[in-house]
């Protein structure tokens, strides 16, 4: 969920101001020169990441041993303390795209997606993870098959961006934004305009959904949505607050324990799953990243 505007600190409220007047705009204007050199059948894993380069490092490694050689992997940092950008900087076989103000993971994700060069863009969360090599293939059939969008649905009528699938050409083409314009449950009326819920209600019903298949708990922690996908949900959002408790149900040492346990689960016994916290899995480099203006580089 995004923080109300008027709550983020100045430099962010600003700069959020001038990414949603400029930047997403000058993306998207670029994105539609391009759209006919997309690479065919090919996709761009996004992610975003704030200070959880333990989960980042993760999300990488199982990424590319677990998808088809071609998939590119793209971070968008938001303004970073833990050593991810470092980490990023020192990696040629990962993208990235280093914000120098946190923006937010809404705006982030725009300007993501508009950098894709693929036919598919895939949004995953920065904990969350593919659980097999099949994940991929599963998750963009749809798209060959009359859906337009392809995920996780959780709770309401929308695919969630921890894991989201959709052609390139239709999000830039069509307009489409992970824009938040969150409204809190009330009586009488459900929650709305989480970020990317608009994607979804725009192509509906031209939407695939994949369901909860398991949760380990308390509340949503620990979730694995098709058996496709793991979603920690709550591993970054402690990182936020000071709160010993978020949503009623869920203690601040919950996401830590359900990442572990999931890591053991899941991770395969692959070498370099389940680094310790701040260090980078070890991988192989399999591509190449290009200098760009300043800190945005790929």
């Amino acid at each position: 969920m995004q923080k109300a505007i008027s709550s983020l600190p100045g430099a962010q409220w600003l700069a959020r101001g001038i990414g949603w007047r400029l930047a997403v705009p000058l993306q998207r204007a670029r994105a539609r020169r391009r759209l006919g050199k997309l690479r065919t059948g090919a996709a761009t894993i996004v992610t975003v990441n704030w200070n959880s380069w333990e989960h980042c490092g993760v999300l990488i490694d199982l990424v590319q041993r677990r998808s088809p050689a071609g998939t590119e992997i793209l971070v968008i940092d938001n303004a970073s303390e833990d050593g991810s950008r470092q980490r990023l900087r020192e990696r040629d076989d990962v993208r990235r795209l280093l914000l120098p103000v946190n923006m937010g993971h809404d705006l982030a994700m725009d300007l993501g997606v508009l950098r894709c060069d693929t036919e598919f863009a895939v949004a995953l969360d920065v904990d969350a993870f593919p659980l097999h090599d099949r994940w991929l293939e599963e998750l963009l059939g749809p798209l060959d098959e009359g859906a337009q969008v392809s995920g996780a649905r959780l709770n309401r009528e929308y695919i969630h961006p921890c894991c989201w699938a959709m052609r390139t050409a239709r999000f830039v083409s069509q307009g489409h934004s992970f824009r938040s314009r969150y409204r809190p449950r009330e009586e009488g009326r459900d929650a709305s305009g989480d970020v990317g819920e608009e994607i979804s209600a725009a192509e509906a019903p031209n939407v695939h959904f994949f369901d909860v298949t398991s949760q380990r708990g308390p509340g949503d922690v620990g979730t694995v949505f098709g058996d496709l996908v793991y979603h920690n949900f709550y591993a970054t959002r402690f990182k936020a607050t000071d709160e010993g408790t978020l949503d009623g149900v869920v203690a601040v040492d919950d996401p830590a324990r359900a990442w572990e346990e999931a890591l053991a689960r899941y991770g395969g016994g692959e070498q370099g799953v389940g680094a310790t916290p701040g260090e980078a899995p070890a991988l192989e480099a399999d591509g190449g990243g290009e200098e760009g203006e300043g800190e945005q580089t790929e």
